[in-house]
């Protein structure tokens, strides 16, 4: 049953209507203010980001969909989200969205084709597809069949010519007729592809000099029936992650630097970028845009939840559940299973407090506090009481020896992190759950759908078998086996790292070495790094010293290093953030949060420890210090 929710599925086959129907309007946020400006947009995610399903919901069909239904449920929703955005306007023609897909030849392009035989052969594939696929979306728009020749012969083209050179592409006819060109050089690249010998390169080679589509699209009049068609081409190619990297730098060249009316879209995965340039520091780029979607939710955290909400809750409802994915879960410890284990803890951490601490006239006021408080609630209470525990360990440490008791003058301000770290340290101590409920699982899910819809997947085997198998509709899944189903998905994540990503021995052995240090100092009586520590940070000058091993080739020291950690942060197995601190910016490397559930860390983006690039070497390397934890400030 985990396949309702692969979220592939629905991006890539089912019918339109389908599609726009099960399409959650949040998603639609990500997107920038200027988004439907001309020039280039960059859409980058890990794998799985829901990049394809976003660009999709561009083309002509889904948007016709949300137009026609939008007084309907779900499509209102859509519609007003595209209208907030600006993709559906009163002053402004309709998005023509064309769909280019980086699958289908190209990356078999290249040897043993010299070098300009491969690139003039890439570029008439691509140059062919996005006629193609143009004509395409112009039927779908008008509502003609695309096949039938007569009817397509509605639609002709007239094109300006551009400051460059006219290229291969003829600049008006009919569409028939430009289908049939385009056709026809496709059919000769494939033709080449099946059939390349050293000898390949001929003069029947169908080799183009530029992607002369993109400027053709750009100023390209389209006609039916002899009327102007008012439209705004969207051109999208997704998956540009595929393409070798001479075709994507070719590809980049002709979006970025020749510039048009035009609107392009380009949608790849993180994994793409060259390791020198993901450590370089960022720049501005006055030619193009970049939205990395799980910034842009990480920025979004209450969106991202109603977001990763709304899927969920289709899921169910394709599989015939009607019920609200949060309905199932629990979200709190209290349950009849949990109440005499958190009694247990109640009681435990008051003998502790009520004989140490209490005994003593300083603490003496600040356990009577926490135990006099009216709490109805046993597992609030008990983390109100993990919370003192802390408070006085760390002024224990603070407070040097006096041979006056002091008298009591109340426990430090609190900051945020302390009750989060006392509910940590108390689960942990006590064997209580601790990964439940919606707002937690979508956290778990690092800002990324096909992670959330994976734990969705696990839990759902939970919610499908009490609520179909047994017809027990009422029941609700508890925190203990939510935790549970969520600590063995975690722990399936790390055992697969090494074959998840490139270099994945020595990003295991980082990782796994990363998630201990962060768990020896999480899990300190006095919790110094409230609500715990969950990633390592890297000083300018150090990210710096790794760009440069980068660009110096393999003999430099911290080469692998460096290649190690940006296949990390392209596999959402590191999440890169700069943060300011003092008057410097670090560069800090947040494990994933499933991860960080393997290792019984916090969920949060909590605290973060100054690793050395030596020390992070050794880590990589399996030859961790017996030191090394306590060494780090």
């Amino acid at each position: 049953m985990q396949n309702v929710f692969a979220m592939r599925n629905s991006e890539l086959s089912s019918p339109d209507e389908e599609f726009a129907q099960n399409f959650a309007a949040d998603a639609l946020q990500v997107l920038p203010e200027n988004a439907f400006a001309p020039g280039a947009l960059i859409i980058r995610s890990a794998p799985g980001g829901g990049k394809t399903s976003l660009l999709r919901m561009f083309t002509p069909g889904p948007l016709e969909q949300a137009a026609r239904n939008k007084s309907h449920a779900p499509f209102n929703e859509i519609y007003q989200q595209l209208e907030e955005i600006g993709a559906i306007s009163n002053v402004r023609p309709p998005l023509l969205g064309i769909h280019i897909s980086s699958n289908g030849g190209y990356p078999e392009i290249g040897p043993p084709l010299s070098k300009g035989a491969a690139a003039g052969l890439f570029k008439a594939l691509l140059n062919a597809r996005i006629i193609l696929r143009t004509l395409r979306a112009i039927s779908r728009l008008i509502r003609i069949d695309y096949d039938d020749s007569q009817a397509l012969a509605r639609i002709t083209i007239g094109s300006k010519r551009s400051l460059r050179e006219e290229g291969q592409i003829p600049l008006k006819g009919t569409a028939p007729k430009l289908r049939a060109w385009a056709e026809d050089i496709e059919t000769r690249c494939l033709k080449y592809l099946d059939t390349l010998t050293p000898d390949s390169d001929g003069p029947d080679l169908p080799a183009h000099l530029g992607i002369d589509a993109i400027q053709w699209l750009a100023s390209a009049r389209f006609l039916v029936d002899d009327l102007p068609l008012s439209c705004s081409p969207l051109l999208m190619i997704d998956d540009v992650q595929r393409l070798r990297p001479w075709q994507r730098e070719a590809l980049f060249a002709e979006c970025m630097e020749h510039r048009t009316s035009l609107i392009v879209w380009i949608a790849e995965q993180t994994k793409v970028l060259d390791p020198s340039g993901l450590l370089s520091e960022s720049r501005h780029e006055r030619d193009h845009k970049v939205v990395q979607l799980e910034r842009v939710w990480a920025d979004k955290t209450a969106k991202f939840h109603q977001f990763a909400m709304a899927i969920a809750d289709r899921r169910l409802r394709q599989a015939g559940i009607e019920v609200q994915f949060d309905a199932v879960l629990s979200s709190t410890p209290l349950d009849r299973e949990l109440l005499p284990d958190i009694n247990n803890a109640v009681a435990a951490l008051k003998e502790y407090l009520i004989d140490g601490p209490g005994s003593v006239p300083k603490y003496e006021a600040w356990v009577h506090s926490v135990l006099e408080a009216d709490s109805t609630d046993p597992f609030r209470f008990a983390v109100e009481l993990g919370k003192t525990r802390i408070l006085i360990a760390r002024d224990r440490k603070r407070s040097t020896p006096s041979l006056d008791f002091e008298s009591a003058i109340g426990p430090e301000s609190v900051s945020s992190g302390v009750p989060q770290a006392s509910e940590r340290l108390l689960t942990r101590e006590y064997d209580l759950p601790y990964y439940y409920g919606v707002d937690r699982i979508a956290r778990l899910a690092s800002f990324n759908i096909e992670e959330f819809l994976q734990i969705c997947a696990s839990l759902f085997e939970t919610i499908y078998g009490s609520r179909v198998v047994k017809g027990n509709a009422s029941s609700v899944v508890s925190a203990v086996a939510q935790h549970s189903v969520l600590k063995k998905l975690a722990d399936r994540r790390f055992k697969e790292l090494s074959r998840a990503v490139r270099h994945g021995e020595m990003a295991q052995r980082l990782v796994e070495t990363v998630g201990e240090m962060a768990k020896s100092k999480t899990y300190s009586p006095t919790a110094p790094y409230a609500p715990g520590v969950t990633g390592f940070a890297i000083s300018p000058e150090e990210r710096l010293q790794l760009a440069e091993a980068v660009a110096a080739g393999s003999s430099a020291v911290y080469h692998d290093l460096a290649q190690v950690i940006t296949a990390c942060v392209g596999q959402n197995i590191l999440d890169m953030r700069e943060i300011r601190h003092g008057n410097r910016t670090y560069t800090v490397f947040y494990l994933n949060r499933m991860l960080c559930a393997h290792f019984d860390l916090v969920y949060h983006y909590g605290g973060w420890q100054r690793v050395p690039l030596a020390t992070l070497i050794r880590w990589a390397s399996g030859r961790r210090g017996t030191s090394d934890f306590q060494k780090l400030l």
